[in-house]
């Protein structure tokens, strides 16, 4: 008996199987090559949604020092469409679009009542560009942000976010 209980006790403990790959969202790289380091697609900043305003004009005018662009994204956690459109922030085809954009990700359900940006938006997600001053200077929300085919948000934000 003692024999049989030797070889158990200086076995390697079971550790199951090996663990899952981190749920990404449809679109995202995955595999080896994703888990490297890279640079991110987007400069993601946080502004504070009780002081939204402020805290805009300010990261506009950091990143205009900087030589980037302000994208503000109005969405919800419980929003379907708003992860479509995360997916498209996440794909490495997206990448030329992308660069030199701060995007700023506000959650609606954070925001005091009211217009946002001088404007009350209806549908999410709603895309507002900025000026160097922090102004709003061109907005994309409803039909004309094509959420159900990864190719045509891709396509409306690469016009979208043109030089």
């Amino acid at each position: 008996m003692l024999v049989l209980l030797v070889p158990l006790l200086f076995a390697a403990a079971d550790a199951g199987p090996p663990p899952l790959l981190e749920e990404l969202p449809p679109g995202a790289p995955a595999g080896p090559a994703a888990t490297s380091a890279r640079v991110p697609l987007v400069h993601r900043v946080q502004v504070d949604p009780r002081r939204l305003e402020p805290g805009l004009r300010s990261v506009a005018e950091e990143a205009a020092h900087s030589g980037g662009r302000v994208l503000v994204v109005l969405g919800a956690s419980w929003c379907e469409p708003c992860r479509a459109l995360d997916a498209a922030f996440a794909r490495e085809t997206n990448r030329h679009v992308l660069t030199g954009w701060w995007l700023v990700e506000v959650d609606v359900d954070a925001l005091p009542p009211g217009p946002v940006l001088g404007r009350s938006s209806h549908t999410l997600p709603a895309l507002i560009r900025l000026g160097p001053s922090g102004r709003p200077v061109a907005r994309l929300e409803g039909a004309a942000l094509p959420t159900d085919s990864a190719p045509a948000l891709d396509a409306a934000l690469g016009t979208f976010l043109a030089p």
